[in-house]
């Protein structure tokens, strides 16, 4: 469970933003809340802001913090690390950039790690456990500084740190020598929390999950989210052959957690086919099927957002979407956020933060007003701001929608007349 995101001097972000899921003491919607343990965190984030305000910056900050911690003991001691700081001013440019996660492992234990980083090195690394209402280091790196160990795990935490580089993260390599107090966040981090920016990179996922399903439960998953959306499919069949010589991935990735090496990539060919039952005038059923390039972009996308959805349900994960609204119908953007709403589906606390233009669903009565983040760029200085709409004095029957497009909450576009040629 996320509980908080921080991130400073990361693209057009130069000061420290956070994002916090930790809830209010709003009252409303108690059906947003999740529990573990002692800790509650809302179920759901959605980011407004005008084009190029800075939504995007914070999406690929948790992205980029990912990539970073689960692809750390792949890394070359000449690699580069993906920094890209603020560069409208001459400071920033020079800066480390910072990430920290706070978050629920499932370990039940509460945890702060962060680190910071140049394109040359890991700067900072710092790692906190809560097991009373104080937080237990573990470890704390800076480069000016003598580390700093936990007693207990001194020994093991001490070698570690000699068979680690600059430019590695420490937690990766000491969990990889299997300190105890590193692998239950690591975990987390590397498993728990997904981001996605491109529909393509979406139907991918969704298409190896298709092809790997010998039990059908994501297929069946699948139709039955279809039938919640009022898409009545009446059966879902999926085709899947290797396709001799096809390309090899030109990259390692990461799927689950786990690096798979170039030379492991195999290329497919995966054709669904949707079936439906169609009743004539005169009672009588003939089936008659579709292709799924033949549906509509609204059924595709759904079809692509089946195997996501059912692993974050059963595994409590964390799924972070840019621009959720793009090619979806806002009927369908507001079921998926209702989604996480619901007890009956929502059993183990998962939790959806996603980026949108979308205002049908900017309404109190299905948000708490700690759930509703925006995102604004100074236009002199190029700096994105990120708040929630609870630093606002709103009543509860205030329509936000129409104050968030009056501009009554900052984040949208200041346009001007005048000429274009």
């Amino acid at each position: 469970m996320l509980v908080q995101f921080t991130v400073e001097n990361f693209l057009s972000i130069r000061d420290k933003v956070y994002l916090s899921l930790e809830p209010s003491k709003d009252s409303e919607h108690p059906e947003n809340l999740i529990t573990k343990g002692d800790y509650k965190a809302v179920n759901s984030v959605a980011i407004y802001g005008a084009n190029a305000s800075g939504k995007s910056s914070l999406f690929k900050a948790i992205t980029v913090a990912l990539i970073m911690i689960r692809n750390s003991n792949n890394v070359q001691v000449t690699d580069k690390l993906p920094m890209t700081p603020f560069k409208f001013d001459f400071e920033s440019r020079n800066k480390p950039t910072s990430f920290e996660f706070t978050f629920i492992a499932k370990d039940g234990r509460k945890y702060i790690y962060g680190f910071s980083a140049t394109t040359e090195k890991v700067v900072e690394e710092y790692l906190y456990c809560y097991n009373t209402s104080k937080p237990t280091l573990l470890f704390d790196l800076n480069e000016n500084e003598k580390p700093k160990f936990n007693r207990a795990y001194k020994v093991k935490l001490e070698a570690a740190y000699q068979m680690n580089t600059a430019n590695k993260l420490f937690l990766a390599t000491a969990t990889t020598w299997n300190v105890e107090c590193t692998k239950s966040p690591f975990e987390w981090l590397a498993e728990s929390i997904d981001t996605f920016t491109d529909v393509m990179e979406l139907g991918g996922v969704a298409f190896e999950k298709y092809r790997t399903d010998e039990n059908r439960k994501y297929i069946e998953f699948t139709k039955n989210l279809l039938k919640q959306a009022d898409i009545n499919i009446s059966s879902i069949e999926v085709d899947a052959k290797e396709v001799m010589g096809g390309p090899a991935l030109p990259f390692q990735i990461v799927v689950q957690g786990k690096i798979i090496p170039p030379n492991e990539g195999k290329h497919y060919d995966v054709e669904i086919t949707t079936g439906y039952t169609v009743v004539d005038e005169n009672g009588e059923k003939t089936e008659f099927s579709l292709t799924l390039q033949e549906e509509s972009i609204g059924t595709q996308l759904l079809f692509f957002y089946g195997p996501l959805l059912k692993d974050a349900f059963e595994k409590g994960k964390t799924i972070v979407l840019d621009e959720i609204d793009k090619s979806m119908h806002p009927s369908l953007v507001k079921f998926i956020m209702n989604l996480f709403r619901d007890p009956d589906v929502n059993k183990n606390g998962a939790q959806l933060i996603v980026t949108t233009h979308e205002t049908g669903i900017l309404s109190l009565d299905m948000f708490r007003r700690d759930q509703i983040y925006f995102t604004e760029k100074d236009s002199k200085s190029g700096v994105t701001d990120l708040y929630s709409l609870d630093e606002f004095s709103v009543r509860k029957t205030e329509n936000i929608e129409k104050g968030y497009l009056m501009g009554r909450y900052g984040a949208i576009p200041f346009l001007q007349a005048g000429e274009v040629l």
